[in-house]
């Protein structure tokens, strides 16, 4: 295989290196593709398929077009599965994701695509079962679900369904002191209903959606008045300078209503929690709203985490999601956005922290692990994972542009694409 160098501050023998290491996941995960067992798009067979799509545009003619047609198919038949959720995280949404989007960036033909038009009204069907349940997160509910009619829209310019998902959004807001925020209960994170400030689970998450929408020119009366009104509570929420995290991970409902500032603090600096979230999600809306005041305090808000050190950074390990992988992922996007040079460098920081800490060739399949906590034996453990959220997908992913450049438009689903 031959490869183009992108970044020209890198030896040619780190590059080659990732390179070896993006073969190697590859390698792993064709060897290993029973174990999974899974079709979700975030750790499941749908997310590996994006990896073997993007391999094979990178590199045409090695062998991968052939995988990713093969994943295709069983993709195709796991929609008959009764147990099949309509997630985009691990059900129907999400593999139609995968078929829209590779038609979408050109990796298949429309005829080898699915009916995605009875699968929208399946999608649909479940958005009204997540609006009464409350479900509203991006990973599991309806700004998950508004990811995959975004993709959708590329292809049919169709606005009714974005419509719904926004109204439906809309009428789960809360109105507090003129402000607008939703609610969340993650037993993982919080105690009770709290107003959470994560990007997978939280207000970010949904800002950043919303915004996207109102660039499509889809609701914009609705989401100009909720977009300011819900970045209102969170920057009030900022913390003073001189702690190390500039936004908690949540807020309880009942002390931000009594006018208390008890939340509970972050502790982590990754994708689905932290600050950077938060600056993706001023970026977009300052972006789509054309206000640059919001994109510049996002700006800002990125460029103070990049002194966040590893030991206070709550890395564990090396996967998208929580992990250093993420990290390397966002500050090269916003490198390529800004072209702050202390976005590049700290790209290239924590990609050396990755090798450093978490690259065990050899011991795990793609040479990473996934860390958890094993509620048996109370304490963090290191396990095999093949997908794209917490496993070594996402890592080959985000080593492919990062080296050689191929446009990520994969990452909408984490909506890292500022």
């Amino acid at each position: 295989m031959s490869y183009t160098r992108k970044i020209t501050s890198r030896s040619a023998s780190a590059d080659y290196s990732l390179h070896q290491q993006i073969t190697s996941i590859a390698g792993a995960l064709y060897h290993n593709k029973n174990r999974v067992r899974s079709f979700g798009l975030f750790n499941g067979r749908a997310g590996i398929t994006l990896l073997f799509a993007y391999l094979a545009k990178t590199f045409p003619g090695d062998g991968y077009e052939a995988i990713t047609h093969g994943y295709l198919e069983e993709l195709r038949e796991s929609l008959t599965r009764k147990d099949l959720s309509h997630s985009l995280s691990s059900g129907k949404a999400g593999i139609g994701f995968v078929f829209q989007h590779l038609c979408n960036n050109g990796s298949i033909d429309p005829s080898e695509g699915l009916d995605l038009n009875e699968l929208d009204r399946v999608v649909i069907a479940g958005a009204d079962r997540d609006q009464v349940l409350g479900t509203w997160d991006p990973v599991y509910g309806l700004v998950g679900l508004g990811i995959y009619f975004l993709e959708r829209h590329k292809a049919t310019g169709e606005t009714k369904y974005l419509e719904k998902i926004v109204g439906h959004i809309e009428s789960l807001s809360i109105e507090y002191n003129g402000q607008r925020v939703w609610t969340s209960n993650r037993p993982e994170q919080e105690q009770k209903q709290a107003y959470n400030f994560g990007m997978a689970h939280g207000m970010p998450g949904l800002l950043s959606f919303l915004a996207r929408v109102y660039e499509l020119g889809v609701c914009k009366d609705s989401i100009a008045s909720l977009i300011p009104a819900c970045l209102d509570f969170l920057l009030q929420h900022r913390a003073s300078k001189d702690r190390l995290y500039a936004f908690p991970v949540s807020v309880s409902a009942s002390s931000a209503k009594d006018g208390k500032t008890a939340f509970q603090p972050s502790w982590r600096h990754g994708w689905c929690y932290g600050d950077l979230g938060m600056a993706l999600a001023l970026i977009h809306c300052g972006r789509a709203l054309g206000q640059p005041e919001w994109r510049q305090k996002g700006i800002a808000i990125a460029l103070r985490t990049t002194a966040i050190p590893f030991e206070y950074a709550g890395c564990e390990d090396a996967p998208f999601c929580h992990g250093t992988v993420g990290l390397v992922h966002q500050y090269h996007r916003l490198y390529q956005a800004t072209r702050n040079p202390r976005f590049r460098d700290a790209a290239e920081n924590w990609l050396k922290l990755t090798m450093q800490h978490y690259y065990q060739p050899g011991k795990f399949p793609g040479g990473y692990a996934y860390c958890s906590f094993d509620e048996d034996e109370r304490k963090l453990v290191n396990t095999i994972s093949y997908g794209l959220l917490e496993g070594i997908a996402g890592i080959g992913l985000v080593y492919l542009y990062y080296l050689h450049g191929t446009e990520p438009g994969w990452d909408s689903i984490f909506q890292t694409n500022i």
